[in-house]
């Protein structure tokens, strides 16, 4: 019996894929596949927790799911190349599916390119959307604008190579410095990437934080270099890749790194939205606001402090001040042993009152007390 047939068991069905020795297509099905899976859920946790956090989205969110849709296609341009024969030795692929399947892989390689664009642009975003100083914004205008002309510039070189005619056309053919020309790629890659890192430091040196929350945000963002590892590795297979005399088996694992750093780009876009490092960054420039409250209008997280939502007529229009409560210093400020409170009665909003929607009423009253050193004097 061949030692590479399967013997089925009623109710089972055929595997999809049998890795064998001359017959990887199945690694990268798997590797693409899962790659998928968990860019698009991470893609789900972040607009979840946008949310839930800031009950809205903004525009790095919006590029996050291009970046995402940008994704899928790459995906399925791999998954035509595995139907082409991608992952096989050459000898079993037919010269009609071996155009097809440089076609596939053609496609793949700019829909690569632009995906890792869109992530580094979903990042740059909301570093704007928290930066408080225009030094900052103009850094990282500078760092978008960057990554964009290198984006161009990638795109450029990788799709008019080889054959100009023909510049899908690797395998068998006359193509040199096409590693050269990746390689190029993936220093602009690189630099993109620190130089975000860069920015988000420079978010935080000049705000007012402690030194844990600092930390916290640095590493938020600082996850996303761990992508910088599949893209050198890459680089490795790549070489393998175009230099092997089978390149449709041993490019598997260069394909494999290219699923891991795109499903990882889609992924450290997420993190720094995640609601631990985005309360460590509370700057109201885009921070996050408070907890979602209750269709009742009271907040889950503290159950003795309700604010119930009423009906608010348009009858009154100007600030009220209870003035009754409010009580005067019985001697200057700048005098010792004084003795001083301040209270403040209910106060509405005129834009309050003019709603006839139902919205949520809050009455605060706060009184500020102030002694000297010595005895207190008594209030008249």
């Amino acid at each position: 019996m061949d030692s590479n047939s399967t013997t089925l068991l009623p109710g089972q069905s055929a595997p999809i894929a049998i890795i064998t020795a001359t017959d990887q297509s199945g690694i990268v099905l798997i590797a693409t596949a899962l790659a998928l899976a968990i860019a698009f859920t991470s893609l789900l946790m972040r607009g979840y927790m946008q949310l839930q956090i800031r009950h809205q989205f903004s525009h790095d969110d919006f590029i996050a799911m291009g970046s995402m849709l940008f994704s899928l296609l790459q995906s399925i341009t791999v998954f035509i190349e595995v139907s082409k024969g991608f992952g096989k030795t050459i000898s079993n692929i037919s010269p009609n599916n071996l155009v097809q399947l440089q076609k596939a892989a053609y496609s793949s390689e700019l829909l690569y390119i632009i995906t890792l664009w869109m992530t580094k642009c979903s990042v740059a975003f909301l570093l704007l959307r928290l930066s408080p100083q225009k030094e900052h914004k103009l850094a990282t205008y500078s760092i978008l604008a960057s990554s964009t002309l290198f984006m161009i510039i990638s795109v450029f070189i990788l799709a008019f190579r080889c054959d100009v005619a023909q510049p899908w056309i690797f395998i068998n053919t006359q193509c040199t410095n096409l590693l050269v020309r990746w390689e190029v790629e993936t220093v602009f890659d690189i630099t993109t990437e620190l130089a975000l890192f860069s920015a988000s430091i420079y978010l935080v040196k000049g705000l007012q934080l402690s030194l844990s929350k600092k930390v916290t945000v640095i590493f938020a963002f600082g996850l996303r270099l761990a992508v910088i590892a599949p893209a050198i590795l890459r680089l490795v297979y790549l070489n393998q890749e175009f230099t092997s005399p089978d390149p449709t088996l041993h490019g598997v694992l260069a394909s494999v790194c290219t699923q891991i750093q795109i499903s990882y780009a889609v992924v450290a876009v997420t993190i720094p939205c995640l609601r631990p490092f985005m309360a460590a960054l509370s700057t109201n420039y885009g921070a996050p606001a408070q907890a979602r409250t209750s269709p009742s209008g009271s907040k889950k997280s503290q159950p003795g402090k309700e604010y119930k939502l009423s009906s608010l007529s348009k009858s009154s229009r100007s600030v009220r001040v209870d003035k009754s409560k409010v009580s005067t210093p019985v001697k200057p400020w700048d005098r010792g042993n004084t003795h001083t409170s301040v209270g403040s009665g209910d106060q509405h909003s005129m834009e309050s009152h003019e709603s006839k929607q139902m919205i949520i009423s809050k009455n605060t009253e706060w009184q500020v007390d102030f002694e000297g050193p010595s005895r207190r004097f008594p209030e008249p």
